[in-house]
């Protein structure tokens, strides 16, 4: 899934804007002339379907509820030119009351930053069918493009390694601990995969020393491949950031499942959950507790224990898992 991403100019227009409240009363706009076109079709309107315009909410089919699935009725909520004199985006900037919306999960500060400057350059129907034309792909500053260990290494080793009587805190199986970066590095010779006992567990196909062992299934290749590039780096413990994207569509292929693979797969599988009484083997299993709360009870920590265990999913993954969900949990 490609990531609409407007990082870069998202802080200009934060500080013009700023700039334009102390130096006029009318809060005149004073965008930089260089402002990429917000385009409705694809930067706006996916905020509202994804957030708004959802089963029991704005989606036009509760009578007189207000329906935000298409540019005529988001339009009706709009003066052009002028977000503050806008009911629109008045309620999505609100910090409480009735008309907060969304009620529940307030929207990122960029999607909040997209409909402003829309609004600002005029509030137009604009498609940009060229994709070019959209603001480059710029990751956050604080984004770490390496493999990273608390991102990317330790959720997949908690999930499929770090299991009761396996390699937990306390039967650290054979001497190995994999629930902390210091009690990991014990299996792992930076700089060197193939000297390093972690990664030639999870390469070795069959026996007593493949982790994580059978019939559990084996770790995707994908991870395998970060697990070698981290020790490769030198197996340090860098700051991770994460690119997290609440404006395209959330899919369950491109977001919901690889996310999963990552952090819950590892212990909730056909194998591994007669404890647990869970298993996430695929999409049929993820729908089911999708169904009937128990997903977003779970990431949320809503009278159960806040899962996954390696340490709960930023707000905005978890967003993310909201929207999927909202939006019917399709197999998309």
């Amino acid at each position: 899934m490609r990531i609409v991403n407007i990082y870069m100019f998202l802080i200009i227009i934060v500080l013009f804007t700023i700039m334009s409240w102390i130096s006029s009363c009318r809060h005149d706009t004073l965008l930089p002339s260089n402002t990429p076109v917000i385009c409705f079709n694809s930067q706006v309107l996916p905020v509202f379907l994804n957030n708004c315009s959802i089963a029991g909410c704005h989606d036009g089919t509760r009578g007189s509820r207000s329906s935000f699935n298409s540019y005529t009725n988001i339009s009706n909520g709009v003066v052009a030119g002028n977000p503050n004199g806008s009911s629109l985006y008045l309620t999505i900037v609100a910090k409480s009351g009735d008309n907060l919306m969304p009620p529940n999960s307030p929207l990122s500060l960029e999607n909040r930053t997209i409909i402003r400057v829309w609004i600002e350059q005029g509030a137009k129907q604009t498609t940009c069918g060229d994709t070019t034309l959209l603001p480059p792909v710029t990751p956050p500053s604080s984004y770490n493009a390496r493999a990273c260990f608390t991102r990317d290494i330790q959720p997949v080793l908690v999930s499929a390694c770090a299991m009761t009587g396996c390699h937990d805190a306390i039967t650290h199986r054979e001497g190995y601990n994999f629930t902390t970066y210091s009690s990991t590095l014990n299996a792992v010779n930076p700089g060197n995969p193939g000297g390093s006992q972690l990664y030639r567990s999870v390469t070795t196909t069959s026996g007593e020393s493949r982790m994580p062992p059978s019939p559990s299934p084996r770790l995707t290749t994908a991870q395998i491949d970060s697990i070698a590039a981290w020790i490769n780096y030198g197996a340090l413990n860098e700051t991770c950031g994460e690119i997290c994207d609440t404006i395209n569509p959330v899919t369950f292929s491109g977001v919901i499942w690889p996310t999963l693979q990552t952090t819950c797969t590892g212990c909730h599988t056909t194998a591994s959950s007669s404890n647990l009484n869970i298993s996430l083997t695929g999409y049929s299993d993820v729908s089911t507790i999708a169904a009937n709360g128990k997903l977003m009870n779970a990431l949320n920590g809503n009278g159960v224990i806040k899962m996954p265990p390696s340490g709960s999913l930023s707000a905005c993954k978890i967003r993310q898992f909201q929207i999927w969900v909202n939006n019917g949990y399709k197999n998309n």
